[in-house]
Order: structure tokens, then C-alpha cells, then sequence
């Protein structure tokens, strides 16, 4: 009798750690269907993840049931804003500058909305192109824990109409991310056809000063090292096990490194 006690209780505790265990573990990104980019979804064991991915899949967790956005043929729920709406920042145009408005970047169409004192209640709103960069200014409540510069694809030498976000600037290249939100399927769904959610997914790009153009770079250590064995070695600060804790903090030690090696081109 005493032997089948103990049985039991451990068990009990065996299946209390590994439930504790699991429900620990921190979201993650994955490769999206549609386009390859990295976007948010289920949770797995590793412990970084984009931080815009993690707040706007909190921000569709916490949508009440029944709201959403109606694009084309479908319901819509989440946001396709980075970070979500309404974000102090500053925005520069060819016409006019403005700073310390309200800014809310959407990713899915690539429009600038803002909000000045001239109009406090309904934003203006920028199609891609209309605004040459903006910055969003750090705001740790909603995760962002230092300004996010963007600029438009146009000023890299680039025909996409998209904005890029500067991670990691130098005096040859400099590291940027693409965001894009793209409608995907609701898995916990299995009855409204027409029910969609943003999938917000990023790449990473690279500036060449020298030789002006834009180029997109994969975020593992192989491929950077191959990526720039012509211009300098970087292996030795370049590792796949920095890549895999976490992948932006590797890029822009790698970036660090590169543009200390060609100081002065």
C-alpha cells in the first residue's frame, strides 16, 4: 500500500513539472507559408523572438471575441500595426517635417498613419512612398525599448514599395528589417471560411554604401560569413550558437565587426 503511494505521488509531481514546464515556454517564429518571411506562431523551446511578432500576437490573443477588421471577403482579427496604434514619434516628409505626433505604421499596406494637434481624433493617412522616414520613439510599456528608425525603400535603391527599419548602422553597411503583415488562417477555427488573422513576418536586408544597392541577407551564421568572405572575415565573432539565442543580437555583432574591418573604404 505504501508502495503504490509512492507511485502515485510521483507521478503527480512528474506531471505538475512537465505541465508548469510547458506552459513556460516563449513564444516563437516561424517561416510563413505565403511569402518565407519569419512570422508568429506557435511556441517552441528556443528564447527569442522578434519583439514586434510577440506583442502584436498578444495584442490578437487579447482581442475580444467577435471584433475584427473586414478586408475584402474576410474578417480580420489582430492588428496590422506594428506595435499596435498610436506611437510618439516623428515623421519626415519632402513637404514638411513633424515631430512628437502620434504614429501608427501598418504593415499590411505599408501606410503611415498620424496624429497631430491639428487633428487629435482621426488620423491622416500616408500611402507608401508619401513619407520619406519616421521614427518611432522608445516606448517600454509597449515593448519597445529603443526608437525605431524607418526609411522608405525608394531612398536604398530599391522599387519595392515597403519601409525598413535601421538595426544596426556603420560607415559601409548598414543592417535593416523589412516587416509585412499577410492574412492567415486562424488554426482554432474550423467553422467561419471567411475568418483571417495578420501574420506579421520580417527579413533582414543589408546597405552597401559602396556599391549602393539593397541586398536581402539570411539570418544564420553560415550564410553572413559566405555573404561577406569577399569583403573580410568575420568568422570569429560570427557563430551559429549566438544565432540561435538570438539572431538579431548576433546580426549586429557581425555588422559591428564588418564595419570595423573596412573603417575608411
Amino acid at each position: 500500500m505504501q508502495i503504490m503511494k509512492k507511485i502515485f505521488l510521483a507521478a503527480g509531481l512528474f506531471l505538475s513539472v512537465f505541465t508548469w514546464s510547458y506552459g513556460q515556454q516563449p513564444s516563437v517564429s516561424s517561416v510563413s507559408f505565403g511569402s518565407g518571411a519569419l512570422v508568429s506562431r506557435a511556441p517552441d523551446s528556443r528564447g527569442w523572438t522578434d519583439p514586434a511578432l510577440n506583442h502584436n500576437r498578444l495584442i490578437q490573443q487579447r482581442t475580444g471575441e467577435g471584433v475584427y477588421k473586414l478586408i475584402g471577403p474576410y474578417k480580420v482579427v489582430g492588428t496590422q500595426f506594428l506595435y499596435g496604434e498610436h506611437h510618439k514619434g516623428d515623421l519626415f516628409a519632402t513637404e514638411a517635417k513633424a515631430y512628437n505626433i502620434f504614429i501608427s505604421y501598418n504593415t499590411f499596406n505599408q501606410e503611415v498613419e498620424f496624429y497631430s494637434s491639428s487633428n487629435p481624433d482621426k488620423p491622416l493617412v500616408k500611402e507608401p512612398g508619401e513619407v520619406d522616414s519616421f521614427t518611432i520613439q522608445a516606448d517600454p510599456a509597449a515593448d519597445i525599448l529603443s526608437p525605431l528608425k524607418f526609411i522608405y525603400g525608394a531612398h536604398l535603391g530599391t522599387k519595392d514599395k515597403f519601409y525598413y527599419q535601421e538595426v544596426a548602422a556603420g560607415d559601409r553597411f548598414v543592417l535593416y528589417k523589412r516587416y509585412k503583415s499577410e492574412l492567415g488562417y486562424v488554426s482554432s477555427n474550423y467553422v467561419q471560411a471567411e475568418l483571417r488573422q495578420f501574420d506579421l513576418g520580417f527579413e533582414y536586408y543589408y546597405y552597401d554604401k559602396e556599391k549602393k544597392n539593397l541586398k536581402k541577407l539570411k539570418a544564420n551564421a553560415s550564410s553572413v560569413t559566405k555573404e561577406f568572405k569577399g569583403v573580410t572575415d568575420i568568422s570569429k565573432v560570427v557563430n551559429q550558437d549566438d544565432f540561435d539565442l538570438n539572431q538579431e543580437a548576433a546580426l549586429q555583432k557581425a555588422f559591428e565587426e564588418l564595419n570595423k574591418s573596412t573603417k575608411g573604404f
